[in-house]
């Protein structure tokens, strides 16, 4: 009874308003150089709806609602330094758009621009650790942003 007053809700048990039962994700368009980048956004999203269980994922086809949108920027800067002035840890940034849109009427139904998370990661004296640090730090930022836009979906509707 505690949960309910304060807000919170369980997972999956939660209804989008105009009868929206199947979401599709689409690929998201990649404005960035990051190669890659949007596979993760899409598996997470497909992941995070289907382990939300309010909506069916489906193909486009079958959808009542899709899930599109753009990643608009990628970035990877130096945060700290050791005391030889070498790197030490970086940063990486992402921001996206992000729309659901009536599969059958192609309108607009939510909508977020310049969605962005960050994550930190390591540096080290390997160019492909760096790169796989990275890699993973991106992955992470897309499954953060998958949540954002699953929860933002449901409770903003």
């Amino acid at each position: 009874m505690l949960t309910a007053s304060c807000g919170y809700g369980l997972r999956g048990t939660r209804e989008l308003k105009g009868g929206y039962r199947k979401v599709a994700i689409m690929p998201f368009a990649n404005r960035t150089y990051e190669s890659l980048i949007e596979n993760y956004i899409y598996n997470s999203l497909v992941e995070e709806f289907a382990r939300g269980k309010s909506l069916e994922v489906v193909r486009a086809a079958d959808a009542d609602l899709l899930i599109r949108g753009a990643i608009v920027k990628v970035e990877s800067y130096s945060i700290s330094y050791s005391p030889d002035d070498k790197t030490y840890e970086y940063r990486a940034s992402l921001v996206l758009n992000v729309e659901a849109v009536d599969a059958h009427t192609l309108k607009t139904v939510w909508s977020r621009n310049g969605m962005h998370e960050v994550e930190e990661y390591k540096a080290s004296r390997e160019p492909l650790e760096i790169d796989r640090n990275k890699q993973i730090a991106l992955k992470k930022i897309c499954t953060i942003l998958a949540e954002n836009i699953h929860d933002g979906l449901f409770n903003n509707f």
